[in-house]
């Protein structure tokens, strides 16, 4: 019995230094993921977003590509003879700037089109009414709630950056949504 007891004794003081040790012990940060959204007026002309944000060893995922988006929700029933905002090409002008060597640096960013024709040495599209402008492309949605990919961000680790995003014409098909853009790591093709 007194063997026991002993082994007992043992075995508490065991799990109390393991308690204590796992309480001192600091826990990984939990990762927080860029998810950054803000609401814009899309459908008027001169309309602006502004985002700041750093890559660092918390938010930034390797392999993964870093998108702004912009979300449509439909306030109210959809009328017959509208068009639809999934597959619609909204303009947007985005400035994305990287901070380095003590000052703002712009860093290039390519709509789906831009991308496109870039790799294939074609001219732009028609429709495509400036080079300076983004396109917005259909991603996915339905039954009034969609979400348009404007650029992917090519940032980098350990890096300072913000974006600025404004509206550069009337956008009358959009003015029955409410709509935001959104910073974030973009879902995975297929996803």
């Amino acid at each position: 019995m007194l063997g026991i007891h002993r082994w007992l004794r043992v075995g508490l003081l065991i799990i109390v230094a393991a308690v204590l040790g796992a309480c001192t012990s600091p826990d990984p940060a939990p990762p927080e993921p860029l998810d950054l959204a803000q609401p814009i007026a899309a459908d008027q002309s001169g309309q602006e977003a502004r985002f700041e944000f750093a890559m660092n060893a918390r938010n930034y995922m390797p392999h993964r590509t870093y998108a702004v988006e912009l979300e449509l929700r439909r306030q109210g029933p959809q009328r017959s003879d509208e068009p639809d905002v999934g597959t619609l090409r909204v303009p947007f002008e985005v400035n994305l700037q990287q901070w380095a060597a003590d000052a703002w640096k712009d860093v290039p960013t390519y709509d789906s089109y831009q991308a496109g024709v870039l790799n294939a040495g074609e001219p732009l599209p028609e429709w495509h009414a400036s080079s300076e402008w983004r396109y917005t492309s259909p991603h996915m949605g339905s039954d009034g709630q969609y979400t348009l990919s404007l650029v992917a961000l090519p940032v980098e680790p350990d890096t300072r950056y913000r974006v600025q995003i404004r509206t550069v014409q009337a956008t009358p098909e959009l003015q029955h949504y409410s709509a935001q853009l959104r910073v974030h790591a973009a879902r995975p093709p297929g996803k």
